[in-house]
């Protein structure tokens, strides 16, 4: 008995060959992220690159008078050119346009890389807007920006303070104080430990983040991590902290020789 095949489906089969298509292509693309320049990785300063915003007081009431310090890791000798901008999109916070107390940033040479600094001020209005946000909701938050400018590149730098009613616990909150104990000042190249310091009141969680100058960092969002496939020579080591309700921020960097 002779058995007829059955007809093909010409439509699945342009179907399948389309998706194989799909998937080889996607292949390379998948192996070219995982494989990709390591001076795009997110830990890496290969350009300037926006650190965080220092603010005293961490919290503020109506009327307080808030000092910003802006800090951006860059190349040596990047000349920055700061504009303040009025961030107009905010959605849950109120903008503000704050006042400059540097015409530039202050560099600040640290191993491989630099450390600008940049330094503003803003008055916390007391006005009704605010008044009303805070009875409402128990806070208000104050929004600002400053962008950097260096040889075509530009950084946004945007952050809140949270206002809060006079006599609030909040107000007393502070900024952790952190270090870099290792590595020091010299090192082995190669797998490098990365441990830091956090003594923090303990009211807000802290969320960690590691800077380098070249290499990867196995886990930068860790206290204790390592530094990997770093190159001998001078590198640079930034460390810093952020408080999850407050935006609390601190920083601490570190220079190392590796042999």
């Amino acid at each position: 008995m002779i058995s007829k095949s059955k007809p093909i489906n010409r439509t699945l089969v342009k179907e399948f060959k389309s998706r194989f298509k799909k998937i080889v292509c996607l292949i390379p693309l998948a192996l070219a992220a995982a494989c990709g320049d390591r001076s795009e990785r997110p830990e890496v300063v290969a350009k300037m690159r926006a650190l965080g915003v220092e603010q005293t007081p961490v919290n503020a009431k109506p009327g307080d008078t808030v000092n910003l310090t802006f800090y951006v890791a860059g190349n040596p000798a990047t000349q920055m050119t700061p504009v303040v901008l009025l961030d107009t999109q905010a959605r849950y916070s109120v903008p503000i346009a704050v006042t400059p107390i540097d015409s530039i940033p202050t560099e600040t040479k640290i191993g491989a890389l630099s450390l600008y600094s940049y330094r503003a001020t803003f008055t916390v209005p007391t006005t009704a807007n605010i008044l009303a946000l805070i009875a409402k909701q128990g806070f208000a938050r104050m929004r600002y920006q400053v962008k950097f400018t260096a040889s075509g590149d530009d950084e946004n730098v945007v952050g809140d303070t949270v206002i809060y009613a006079v006599g609030a616990s909040q107000l007393a909150w502070t900024a952790p104080e952190i270090g870099i104990t290792a590595p020091t000042a010299t090192s082995a190249s190669g797998s490098v430990a990365l441990e830091g310091s956090i003594v923090s009141s303990g009211l807000e969680n802290n969320r960690v983040s590691w800077y380098v100058s070249a290499g990867t960092v196995k886990n930068r969002r860790a206290k204790s991590t390592v530094w990997e496939t770093v190159p001998s020579g001078t590198q640079t080591v930034f460390m810093t902290v952020r408080g999850m309700k407050s935006g609390a921020f601190s920083i601490k960097s570190q220079a190392v020789t590796l042999d």
